[in-house]
């Protein structure tokens, strides 16, 4: 495993861009942790006035502040410990004060609520005084303190939980006209590894290691594979390495143009991983074509990439044979709306990490955003999708959504 552990100590003088993280992530922390501390001072006046809660709210921030110059020092240094433990530090205490933050307005109107039915309570008519009743009070000063203790431990597992092995479930995909050369196929799909601060070669090594014994016959890649090029040369030697009978080829992400895409090509037309850039290959299985396309992204975030994806989906498609069954690789799952509309039989995606908040195998945002397809498999018309939850991440918190590199496997019925 040494001979891949290249990545921290020897990364070039970093770039203004690397620093951004650290100056939103500064902004961040001191907002919430002033807003953290308004919250107890007025909502919940009697912990105030205990010494030990009014040190730990003022240290929260301060301590995340302490980490993000430890991660500054790291990144400017390239002094791997520090940057990793600066960048779990912060990334620690800002889920700490984003969970307080959301969960002390609650436990202060429980509170509030309490001392006003002692008030009442204490008042009848005719004068004299009404019992207070302790049942309710210990109830309700109970719930008061579980709401910011609840939303804390979860925001811990969550960042614990960010630091777990991935995953390599066995995903199948069915289709009634499958070819029978391809039926058994199976596809490790790799999203979203985000290599670099969080995640490292050992990493991808443990991840192939893992997928070697379910002896996958094509690797495609989907995207936001390293966000340090420096390793990119060493991370496409890896998955070449791992000799995929039928091969390996990768699709562009956003991230790939937001840490340098002249870099990024330069990486890929050296190495031995093919880029599908809104461009198809063809591979013959026992005389059957699979046809192999890939996307351009569309590099924006929050507006509408239809027009876009429609546009590099059907370059990607110019020439194919008529009886290819065809894989989609789309970075954005939206990918499978012009997926469905040109026939393509199934779409691989990833970059939304599931929103790395789940609940029984799919996003909590699910509701929200029923047309982004966050994780998991979807169908439209004939066409079918898979939104991997992905590998890595830009920031660890995971919560019922594990990082996963599953195995698809084709299947007929």
């Amino acid at each position: 495993m040494d001979r891949w552990n290249t990545s921290a100590g020897q990364t070039s003088q970093p770039k203004m861009k690397q620093y951004l993280p650290l100056i939103f992530a500064s902004v961040l922390i001191l907002i919430f942790g002033l807003i953290e501390v308004i919250l107890i001072r007025f909502l919940q006046r009697d912990w105030w006035r205990k010494r030990w809660i009014k040190l730990a709210a003022i240290c929260l921030p301060l301590v995340g502040v302490i980490c993000i110059v430890l991660w500054g020092y790291g990144t400017y240094s390239t002094v791997s410990w520090a940057r990793a433990v600066g960048a779990t530090g912060t990334s620690l205490a800002l889920i700490c004060l984003t969970a307080l933050m959301f969960s002390l307005p609650f436990s202060g109107i429980i509170s509030l609520v309490g001392r006003l039915i002692d008030r009442l309570q204490k008042k009848r008519p005719g004068g004299g005084t009404r019992p207070v009743d302790h049942k309710r009070r210990v109830f309700l000063k109970g719930t008061a303190v579980a709401l910011p203790a609840i939303s804390l431990s979860a925001g811990v597992s969550g960042v614990a939980h960010g630091f777990q092995p991935a995953v390599i479930p066995t995903i199948p995909m069915t289709y009634p006209d499958l070819p029978s050369e391809l039926a058994g196929l199976k596809i490790l799909h790799i999203s979203d590894f985000h290599l670099g601060l969080f995640k490292d070669l050992p990493d991808l090594e443990y991840v192939l290691g893992v997928a070697k014994d379910e002896t996958p016959d094509l690797i495609l890649v989907t995207g936001d594979l390293s966000d340090h090029l420096n390793i990119l040369p060493d991370v496409l030697k890896m998955i070449d390495q791992f000799n995929a009978p039928l091969g390996h080829f990768a699709c562009l992400g956003n991230h790939e143009y937001y840490r340098g895409i002249v870099q990024v090509r330069r990486a890929f037309d050296a190495g031995p991983v093919p880029l599908l850039v809104g461009k198809h290959v063809t591979i013959n299985v026992q005389g059957q074509p699979l046809v192999i396309a890939g996307a351009d992204d569309p590099r924006v975030m929050g507006e509408d990439d239809t027009t876009f994806l429609y546009t590099t989906t059907n370059a990607a498609m110019d020439g194919t044979p008529s009886d290819g069954f065809t894989v989609l690789m789309s970075h954005r799952p939206e990918g499978l709306d012009a997926a469905a509309e040109i026939g393509i039989e199934l779409t691989l995606a990833g970059h939304t990490h599931g929103g790395q908040f789940g609940l029984f195998g799919r996003s909590v945002f699910e509701p929200m955003l029923p047309h982004r397809y966050l994780w998991g498999k979807y169908e439209k018309d004939k066409s079918q999708l898979y939104t991997s939850a992905g590998v890595g991440h830009w920031f660890p918190f995971r919560l019922g959504c594990p990082p996963e590199a599953p195995i698809i496997v084709l299947e007929k019925g």
